[in-house]
């Protein structure tokens, strides 16, 4: 396997990892604080929030492809970046989600 290919592979993994886990962190945590601050804050917080991690993660994807014959241990922190990206985004998605619909999951 190419060296770019087992950077996005490594970059989908870890990704997918952030995604399960801030996902899971944010809905348990929802359920046992009585007050939702973060949910409170003003939408503008979420759009800052959603620009920062586009930038993140297309920063970090358009390292890669750059840099796409460097190995993949040497693309760990552009990977990270992206995972961190994913993070950001995911968990200000659930922010809105529960801002605009106002609903919670059960978990």
């Amino acid at each position: 396997m190419k060296n770019f290919e087992r950077t996005i592979l490594y970059t989908v993994l870890i990704s997918l990892i952030t995604i399960g886990f801030v996902t899971v962190v944010q809905l348990k945590g929802q359920q046992d604080i009585s007050s939702n601050a973060s949910y409170l804050d003003p939408i503008t917080i979420d759009v800052l929030a959603f620009l920062a991690s586009f930038f993140l993660i297309f920063e970090g994807a358009y390292r890669i492809w750059e840099h796409k014959n460097d190995r993949y241990r040497k693309q760990f922190t552009r990977s990270l970046r992206i995972a961190f990206g994913v993070a950001i985004l995911t968990t200000h998605i659930i922010q809105t989600m529960f801002k605009v619909n106002g609903f919670s999951f059960p978990i």
